[in-house]
C-alpha cells in the first residue's frame, strides 16, 4: 500500500463577488449609460441610467452611488445592480484609479458591505 504525499493545491473556481448572505441582497434594473462588467460599482447619472465610477480630477466622486452590477452589460441595455449585501473586495470590477477604500464608506452608508480576503472560499 503506498501513500501520495505530494504537496496539492486545490482551486475552487469561479471565484464569487458574493461575500455572504447575513445581510439581505436586493435588486433592481436599470439602463446601462455605458458598457459595464459584472461586479461593476456604478451609480445613477442624470438621466437615472447605471454609469461607471471613476477617478475624476484626482478623487473618486461617490455622489450617486447606487451599487454593484450583477451581470455585464451593454450600453443601452437593462442590468440587474444589488443594492445591497456584502461583498468581496477583491472581485469588483473597477476603473483605473479607483479602489474598494475610495467606496467604502460610501458603500456602507447604502447597505453595501466590501469585505477582505480570499473570495475563492465564502
Amino acid at each position: 500500500m503506498s501513500m501520495d504525499l505530494t504537496k496539492q493545491t486545490f482551486t475552487h473556481e469561479p471565484e464569487y463577488l458574493i461575500a455572504g448572505t447575513t445581510i439581505r441582497i436586493t435588486t433592481a434594473v436599470k439602463e446601462a449609460a455605458a458598457d459595464l462588467e459584472a461586479g461593476a460599482p456604478v451609480l445613477l447619472n442624470g438621466s437615472g441610467k447605471a454609469a461607471k465610477v471613476v477617478e475624476n480630477g484626482g478623487s473618486v466622486d461617490t455622489t450617486g452611488l447606487y451599487g454593484i452590477t450583477a451581470d455585464s452589460a451593454k450600453s443601452g441595455e437593462d442590468v440587474v445592480i444589488y443594492l445591497t449585501g456584502e461583498f468581496f473586495a477583491d472581485r469588483l470590477a473597477l476603473e483605473d484609479d479607483v479602489t474598494a477604500d475610495d467606496l467604502e464608506v460610501a458603500f456602507r452608508n447604502i447597505g453595501i458591505f466590501l469585505k477582505t480576503g480570499a473570495s475563492a472560499n465564502p
